[in-house]
């Protein structure tokens, strides 16, 4: 004989009753709504280091995006029907549709038909065929199916009575005629049914079912099935290759909102309803007092008394017959936040949906790119990191001139590539500024980052492998230069040199197509940066010397043509770029490049139509430089001051000019001389609209450059009529006896 045992998935008092259930009625097999693809992975189950919430993975190894996500908790009614069976030493049994047969019908090329009807009902039958759970909730004053179980069914005492009402509340919702289940659905249960058969022809003679409640009237009376039809409902079903394996998961991942429809909306508040069923709203609150303490906010014994007084008057007013999740966290508001709703997410994260996480043993076998990610964590000594063992607030440094950190860095580089996020990478410090070190702030590592890896296995066997055909793939779909441009920095970083070749070649055809100077320039600094990451990390960055040997002088010829009749907005794109490309050629220290760009900037500087903005930081750049002499700048300065060019024009050259820093004025008082004559000439209409550009240029000075130049303003300071080029003995005489000091035994002659 068999017996049928509905349960809710993850429900903390179906997994309850069903362990009483199955100590009373000593069954000699236990079968359970499981593939049975994945019988050969319930071993584990045993195993002291099978911590839940985990969670069983079946994949197709040739199509790893078919993969089918099995997860357990503590209160699952399955993870306590396996740990039974595995204590009474009676087998048991995965009884449902294997997912070889389910991964290849859904893999078809036609689609298995969806949920029928099979007629057009009134609009409330209508909603009832299609979620009768949700419809019975609704009648019964819930907003929430899960709710409305967890009320009527999850604390009920009688075991016996709930699973028979379950069974004819399933078989009335089941009757023929109203709902057409979905071809999926009718070969699962044919499958399970031909199961029950096989069990009773081996000889069993006390059979538990543990199944899904929607389930059981398809199981309970096998007569109205014969075999025949079930037979020949599954034969010739289409199969492929599957294996199983074991990946932990999480309460995170668990609760509803993750997007796992057969998930629980509450997994922390579940668990403590399976742990202590008796008083738990009290148990709960409990909880709450402790979190707020530790978090240093109010919480007393007093306010847990009253919240759960309110929590039950809560329950009584809404005539249910137990304390749910949603009074007591109502009563939680009210009284330890008093209405604020701040307290109320923490308690809601941390005792509502909860932060467990689980584990598996070190010998359960995952994909090859998981194995291989394992090892590499091993060989780039990230153990600790790994298991969370590591100071979570501590970024990590890396220092890329030893081996071991080098392969570290080249591992998570990589993980960035496949889109696992388990450390992010820090701005290095002034303390370990260069191309030698990086920082690295990790994360723990979770369930959503083992998907991923399991996602990007149809790219390769072991890390560096995948990304190196993922980072191909995306490149050969990628039109954007900038973009293109951070993927190979990405590569270079990652240590992936087999796609320098492909990302040139589809760099040069990007840059041969573009004639958008300002994206060009964009592409400069990316690429100078690349570059220092040549010798540090062991890649070869000739391919991007090249790439840049190309690009430079399509730059530079074009830049004075783009640099005019540009309005405000683009003119301060290019004023940005303009600096950034400086700095990418200082950094490539080549003659001829640095002439190259010297002479755009001076194409520029000189140009009719450039922007007053562009003008001034060209002239700027280019006195720095030392290729303008100070009476060549003051030349342009007047220029630009001249009453020829409007104010607010004259006003923008000097934003650009003075760009950064006020030590220019201070220190070339001709030019201060200048801008205070331009200034006192202004009539005071022209004066008050420069003045919004003026008031901007000289607030990004530091605060003693603008008091020095104030005291000057004021004609206070001492300001000296020294020619541009000219040596003040004078000055130099105030310093002698400080150098002197420093230098030591310098002579006094």
């Amino acid at each position: 004989m068999h017996k049928i045992f509905g349960i809710r998935h993850h429900g903390p008092g179906s997994a309850q009753r069903l362990l009483r259930a199955l100590e009373q009625w000593q069954p000699d097999v236990v079968l359970i709504e499981l593939p049975e693809d994945c019988e050969s992975a319930l071993k584990w189950i045993s195993h002291e280091d099978l911590q839940p919430p985990a969670a069983l993975l079946l994949y197709n190894p040739q199509q790893l995006q078919q993969a089918s996500f099995l997860p357990f908790a503590v209160f699952s009614p399955e993870w306590q029907a396996l740990h039974y069976a595995q204590n009474q030493g009676i087998p048991v049994r995965a009884m449902d549709l294997p997912m070889a047969h389910t991964f290849a019908l859904r893999d078809s090329a036609s689609a298995l038909p969806q949920l029928q009807l099979s007629e057009s009902p009134d609009p409330e039958m209508g909603q009832m065929l299609r979620d009768p759970m949700h419809h019975l909730a609704t009648l019964a004053g819930y907003d929430d199916s899960e709710r409305w179980w967890e009320h009527t069914f999850e604390t009920y005492s009688d075991d016996n009575a709930v699973f028979e009402a379950i069974l004819e509340m399933m078989t009335a919702l089941r009757q023929e005629g109203l709902r057409l289940e979905s071809t999926e659905t009718l070969l699962r249960e044919a499958f399970m049914r031909k199961t029950m058969r096989l069990a009773q022809k081996e000889g069993f003679q006390r059979i538990a079912v543990v199944c899904g409640a929607w389930h059981s009237p398809a199981l309970h009376d096998l007569s109205l099935y014969p075999p025949k039809n079930d037979n020949a409902l599954l034969r010739g079903l289409k199969k492929v290759k599957t294996r199983c394996t074991w990946i932990p998961w999480s309460y995170q991942r668990l609760a509803f909102q993750s997007g796992y429809a057969a998930g629980v909306l509450s997994p922390s508040w579940y668990e403590l309803l399976f742990q202590h069923p008796e008083q738990h709203g009290m148990r709960w609150l409990i909880r709450v007092a402790q979190l707020l303490r530790e978090k240093h906010l109010d919480a007393s014994a007093a306010h847990v008394q009253e919240a759960v007084r309110l929590a039950d008057a809560l329950a009584a007013l809404r005539h249910r017959a137990t304390t749910g999740i949603g009074e007591l966290e109502e009563a939680a508001l009210a009284v330890f936040g008093a209405g604020d709703p701040a307290p109320l997410k923490l308690i809601h994260q941390e005792l509502v949906v909860g932060n467990v996480q689980g584990n598996v043993p070190a010998g359960v076998s995952g994909i090859p790119l998981q194995e291989d990610f394992e090892a590499c964590v091993k060989s780039a000594s990230l153990s600790k990191e790994y298991k969370g063992l590591h100071k979570k607030d501590e970024p990590k440094k890396l220092d890329m001139r030893t081996p071991g950190n080098l392969r570290a860095s080249h591992l998570l580089h990589r993980l960035l590539i496949l889109g696992v996020p388990w450390a992010s990478p820090l701005a290095v410090s002034g303390k370990v500024k260069g191309g030698f070190h990086e920082l690295w702030q990790f994360n723990d590592w979770t369930p959503e980052f083992i998907i991923r890896l399991i996602e990007m296995g149809m790219w390769g066997n072991t890390v560096e492998e995948a990304a190196l055909r993922y980072i191909l793939h995306l490149v050969q779909s990628e039109d954007s230069l900038s973009l293109l441009l951070s993927r190979f920095g990405e590569v270079l970083k990652a240590d992936l040199p087999a796609a320098i070749g492909p990302m040139t070649k589809r760099l040069q055809e990007l840059g041969a197509q573009t004639r958008d100077v300002l994206g060009l320039l964009e592409a400069l600094p990316p690429l100078a940066n690349i570059l220092r990451y040549g010798n540090t990390r062991q890649t070869d960055a000739l391919a991007v010397r090249e790439l840049l040997d190309q690009l430079l002088p399509r730059v530079c010829i074009g830049l004075p043509a783009a640099c005019r009749q540009l309005d405000e907005e683009p003119a301060r794109q290019f004023f940005s770029l303009l600096l950034e490309g400086n700095r990418a050629v200082a950094l490539l220290n080549e003659k001829e490049a640095t002439e190259l760009w010297n002479d755009a900037l001076t194409q520029v500087m000189r140009s009719v139509g450039t922007h007053p903005l562009l003008a001034g930081i060209c002239t700027r750049i280019l006195l720095d430089k030392k290729q303008l002499e100070p009476e060549e700048a003051g030349t342009e300065l007047s220029a630009a001051l001249s009453r020829a060019a409007g104010a607010t024009e004259a006003a923008e050259w000097l934003e650009g000019f003075l760009h950064g820093s006020g030590q220019l004025l201070i220190h070339t008082p001709a030019l201060w001389q200048m801008l205070n004559d331009w200034l006192g000439t202004l009539p005071y209409e022209v004066f008050r609209e420069a003045l919004p550009v003026l008031r901007r240029t000289f607030s990004k000075f530091t605060p003693p450059e603008r008091q020095e130049l104030l005291v000057f303003a004021k004609g206070e300071g001492t300001v000296k009529k020294a020619s541009l080029n000219g040596f003040d003995p004078e000055r130099a005489k105030m310093v002698t006896p400080i150098v002197r000091q420093l230098l030591h035994g310098i002579p006094q002659n």
